[in-house]
């Protein structure tokens, strides 16, 4: 490498990261990586800038496997001239090859995704319209990797100065629409891991109790009256009042908050501070077995916990009244109950849903989508290779749906982006990409289709179809385990095909859109959307 790198944050969170290095490029590397560990998830960055006078000089981000100089890696860089590349080497030893690029780019947002063994590269660019741009997919192993910040001068005598202005990269390893932090001086801090439908969470922190608290939250927003819930696999902390559980907070540690949470020794807690800066309080609690479901349902401002064995079947724990604003944080919680060490959690089957409905791009999409209004439709933008297989990804406008229940919309028109893209409605089980789900759709050319996956994991159906021309009202429906769809000409309901599924009590049903290419979004317009 030469000369050697070193990196700094200045004191409005600028990065300054200098390196030297002959190149990434052909079969070894040579170059600074400031660096974090990586399953699936994200690294982003605001645009970054240099002064290496060399051409070949580079700035940018990283996925690498190893690392070993000749390890295989994706970096999505830019040049002192401005330009962008996106490269890979695949195998170990391997030669480095350039998959996509652009010209002088100013003022981009650069993402490296990762997610079931693929990493896509994306530029979006300010005051833009659109404002995204997909450069490329390429394979990459799965498994634990490094992503971060690169820097190289190519030439080992000289260093080149770089610089991420206001925004460092950023490792996101959750997915949309999930964050991710930690809470109160929790003293060593925590992460948070999404790979194959299961959070790993680590948290640290004195306690969930008294007057402040300190974990470690995965989080998203509850709308109004909803659900959290997760099935709570294992956790490793050492002290038996460690915690992993469900949570809704209303405003940082010490805001008004309610958790539903497990122990290591197999003791739930059901837990409620009922105003900001008040003491923490014990409901209830009860003896069970890993894994356990935990459920916190709110309605107005009373909530209620359940615990179950099988995400059918729920116990009822107990009830409390707390005040909290309309749109709260709703996720999952680890403390160890010792700032010094960790506590490791594994969730899975994870699920916050809202009666104010919520945009949310599902699966491997490539590019974001979007939900748009106006005085006389709903305009929801989706990508993705399908809905189809054992994974979907499309854009999902979405509320909870609490047992029975049924929605209409209206599809007036979809962009023609491929013969298999789709608008529709659908009762999904959850955000998971293989989660089971019913959809009563539409094709560009006006082919209608009523599919089903019938459990997470296993393959999408096709159970029955007919043929409309645009505009389409669909009428979907769900009584006991059955789901039944409709196409309403006029005052004639007509069905199109009825499916037995076995969803849970608190399922997913909204508009959903995918343009059956990836990186490419559809849109579609809805009217006479209704509940």
């Amino acid at each position: 490498m030469g000369l050697a790198g070193s990196a700094t944050e200045g004191p409005d969170g600028d990065l300054f990261i200098n390196g030297a290095g002959s190149d990434i490029w052909d079969t070894a590397d040579s170059f600074f990586f400031l660096y974090q560990p990586i399953e699936d998830g994200m690294i982003r960055s605001n645009s970054p800038s240099e002064d290496a006078t060399n051409p070949h000089a580079k700035i940018g981000l990283m996925i690498r496997a190893t690392l070993d100089p000749d390890s295989p890696h994706v970096i999505l860089d830019r040049q002192p001239d401005g330009s962008i590349e996106f490269m890979t080497r695949q195998v170990k030893g391997g030669s480095t090859t350039f998959v996509a690029g652009t010209g002088p780019a100013p003022h981009a947002w650069g993402y490296l995704t990762r997610s079931s063994g693929t990493v896509t590269a994306t530029l979006c660019a300010f005051n833009t319209t659109p404002s995204c741009q997909t450069l490329g997919s390429v394979p990459f192993p799965s498994g634990f990797a490094y992503a971060g910040a690169v820097v190289t001068s190519h030439d080992p005598t000289v260093v080149n100065h770089g610089y991420f202005p206001a925004s460092p990269p950023e490792v996101i390893t959750v997915p949309s629409p999930w964050m991710t932090g930690d809470v109160g001086a929790v003293g060593v801090t925590g992460s948070a891991l999404f790979q194959d439908g299961t959070f790993t969470v680590s948290g640290a922190g004195a306690d969930i109790w008294g007057t402040s608290d300190a974990y470690r939250v995965v989080w998203t927003t509850l709308s109004a009256d909803g659900s959290v819930v997760a099935r709570v696999v294992s956790e490793t902390g050492a002290n038996t009042f460690a915690k992993a559980g469900v949570v809704a907070n209303s405003n940082g540690p010490s805001g008004a908050t309610v958790i539903l949470d497990v122990r290591p020794n197999g003791m739930t807690e059901f837990m409620t501070r009922n105003a900001q800066g008040g003491s923490m309080s014990f409901i209830a609690g009860s003896a069970v077995s890993f894994p356990v479901w935990l459920k916190v349902q709110r309605t107005a401002n009373t909530f209620t916990a359940f615990t179950s064995t099988d995400g059918s079947a729920w116990q009822f724990l107990a009830s409390t009244d707390v005040s909290m604003p309309t749109h709260i944080i709703a996720g999952l919680a680890v403390t160890s109950h010792d700032t010094s060490a960790l506590n490791t959690a594994t969730f899975d089957h994870v699920a916050v849903s809202s009666a104010l409905p919520i945009d949310s791009d599902i699966g491997d999409v490539g590019a974001t989508g979007g939900v748009g209004f106006s005085d006389v439709n709903i305009r929801v933008a989706g990508a993705g290779a399908d809905i189809w297989g054992t994974q979907d990804a499309f854009n999902y406008y979405y509320s909870s749906q609490i047992n029975d229940g049924s929605m209409y919309a209206r599809v007036t028109s979809l962009d023609n982006t491929d013969p298999y893209a789709k608008a529709g409605i659908m009762i999904r089980a959850s955000t998971d990409p293989s989660a089971a789900h019913v959809i009563l759709d539409v094709k560009p050319d006006g082919g209608i289709e009523f599919m089903a996956r019938n459990a997470a994991g296993n393959t999408t159906t096709f159970i029955a179809g007919a043929t409309r021309s645009f505009p389409v009202l669909f009428y979907l429906v769900r009584t006991g385990g059955t789901v039944n769809g409709y196409v309403i000409d006029g005052s004639q309901d007509t069905l199109i095909g009825s499916v037995s599924i076995d969803l849970p009590s608190d399922a997913l049903i909204g508009l959903a859109v995918t343009s059956h290419v990836r990186g490419t979004l559809a849109t579609a317009t809805f009217d006479q959307v209704s509940r």
